[in-house]
């Protein structure tokens, strides 16, 4: 019966379904771990955008100023105030300064102090002076700052100073007693100060001049008492004035090709050199002017001299002036130096050059395997042609064929001649990659000027660049043909 029967205890394993979503994702993590390995060992390439510019260079310079200059000294002890102001043009009737020996005009002065009031254009010329120095300060030069003190005391005691004795010269009957006055010795622009370069001239170069944290400068309206022989004040009495400055390897270069070319030669030889100008900008009030240039040599160092024939009295109060040579700026592509590299070319005879319907090539001697000699033309492109070689590429191949078109040792034919030349000589050429296409492809380059970041090209030449070509930013990491994309 039901007792009799047997139970089934087979087991049945449950099996999982498959899951495609494991495997999907697995891939994923695998292809991740490949890109980021291949990431980090492989070279990384950059593109560069090929843009039109300019380099402007900088040629800023720092030349010492040297003037006919001369000192004059106290004639005798006493109180001194200043009467002209420094830069004033001041003729031999022009009172300079005053001593009062007795001291009785300082009391007149301080009592008159109170009554003595300074006019719009007095403050406005201290203003001007505040402006200035704020506008030019920097932490870097600290020093300045006393300078700055000196200048503005200076520049408030010599308008003080003029009010006061215009007014004792109105109220007091005596005033002749009181002090005696010293006209200027000639005409010329009044200075009041000294540094020890009064007697400097460009025939005397002396490097130490250039070393401005050396320089030592003093202000002679400082002192209230002079004793007698003491310096009060220097005279500046020709309009005609020099700038020295070093010249590096560069500028010295460009003011000898200037100066060459402003020479003419006569029927006998003679070299005469005319005046040769250069265009500058003083960085103080951003004047600009053309002073002529010449080139002196001490010890083996070029010091550039300018000669200016006006603007004396503008910088009559500076012996230091900071100025930048303006010479015309290279305009073309821009294009950093990183992506520029060199390639090798076969250098050929302009005259073996032939032209075939609308190609242009070289008639290339050829032999068969019986010993049979023909001439091919052979369509080889030409990257770059000057007077004397044209350049070929040894790479270039025949695409019908994959061999290439010019190799070491092939025989050339001039035409219309039995002249021949062999083909081997070669030089290199600056170019750069370009990946306009997705793979590196070189092009010519031709180098206006250049500086240690960029270098600006010429635009439009044969197998060249244009504007907005991709180039590869550093050439070292790539090689030519290379796929990029």
């Amino acid at each position: 019966m039901a007792d009799g029967r047997k139970k089934n205890k087979k087991i049945v394993r449950y099996r999982r379904p498959f899951n495609i979503g494991v495997v999907f994702f697995g891939f994923i993590a695998v292809y991740l771990i490949v890109c980021v390995y291949l990431y980090f060992t492989s070279d990384h390439i950059s593109g560069y955008e090929v843009i039109k510019g300019n380099l402007a260079a900088d040629y800023h310079y720092t030349g010492v100023a040297l003037r006919t200059e001369q000192v004059y000294s106290a004639e005798k002890a006493g109180y001194i105030n200043y009467y002209a102001a420094e830069g004033e043009k001041v003729s031999v009737l022009s009172t300079v300064y005053t001593v009062d020996e007795s001291g009785r005009m300082s009391e007149l002065l301080e009592e008159s102090a109170g009554e003595i009031s300074l006019g719009e254009e007095d403050y406005s010329e201290i203003r001007s002076s505040i402006s200035s120095y704020q506008s030019n300060y920097s932490d870097m030069n600290f020093a300045e700052v006393y300078d700055f003190k000196a200048n503005v005391d200076s520049a408030i005691l010599d308008l003080v100073n003029q009010n006061m004795i215009e007014q004792l010269d109105s109220a007091s009957e005596d005033a002749g007693e009181l002090f005696t006055r010293y006209n200027a010795a000639t005409a010329g622009v009044v200075e009041y100060y000294i540094d020890g370069l009064e007697d400097a001239t460009s025939e005397s170069i002396d490097p130490a001049w250039f070393d401005e944290d050396g320089y030592e400068r003093q202000d002679l309206r400082t002192a209230d008492l002079v004793s007698e022989g003491d310096p009060v004040y220097k005279l500046v009495t020709e309009e005609d004035w020099q700038l020295v400055f070093p010249l590096d390897q560069e500028m010295e270069s460009y003011i000898l090709d200037e100066m060459e070319a402003n020479q003419t030669t006569a029927d006998d030889g003679t070299v005469t050199q005319n005046t040769t100008y250069i265009q500058i900008r003083f960085d103080k009030d951003d004047e600009i002017v053309w002073p002529s240039v010449t080139v002196q040599y001490v010890d083996g160092q070029a010091y550039g001299v300018l000669t200016f024939v006006n603007s004396m009295i503008r910088y009559a109060g500076d012996r230091y002036l900071d100025f930048e040579i303006l010479r015309d700026e290279t305009v073309g592509l821009k294009i950093p130096q990183s992506a520029v590299t060199e390639k090798d070319f076969f250098v050929i005879d302009v005259s073996y050059i032939t032209k075939s319907e609308d190609k242009t090539g070289f008639m290339k001697k050829t032999v068969s395997e019986d010993g049979t000699e023909s001439m091919e033309f052979v369509d080889s492109t030409i990257y770059y042609q000057d007077d004397q070689y044209a350049y070929v590429n040894p790479e270039e191949e025949d695409f019908s064929t994959s061999t290439k078109l010019l190799e070491s040792g092939d025989l050339l034919v001039k035409e219309d001649s039995a002249e021949y030349y062999q083909v081997g000589q070669t030089e290199k050429l600056k170019g750069v990659y370009n990946i306009n296409k997705g793979y590196t492809i070189f092009r010519i380059i031709q180098v206006l000027y250049e500086n240690e970041e960029y270098c600006i090209v010429e635009e439009g030449t044969s197998y060249g660049l244009s504007v907005y070509d991709h180039i590869v930013l550093n050439a070292n990491t790539v090689t030519e043909d290379q796929v990029i994309y």
